[in-house]
């Protein structure tokens, strides 16, 4: 397996307890789809995250 195919962790938001440990609050896995494409996982606190909305991405222009 080369470094493409392995799963990529991305952690966007930390948050330190009262105790001092750190802890992710949410975090994105990625990983290649042997049929194209990317795989997703978002991971997240539910102490700190109240919800997650995924929205598909318009690319080009807006005002046709």
């Amino acid at each position: 397996m080369d470094a493409s195919n392995k799963l990529q962790r991305v952690e966007l938001l930390n948050y330190t307890k009262a105790s001092g440990e750190e802890l992710v609050g949410l975090a994105v896995e990625l990983i290649e789809d042997v049929n194209g494409g990317v795989q997703v996982q978002v991971l997240m606190d539910s102490n700190v995250v109240s919800g997650v909305n995924v929205v598909a991405m318009q690319q080009g222009g807006c005002c046709e």
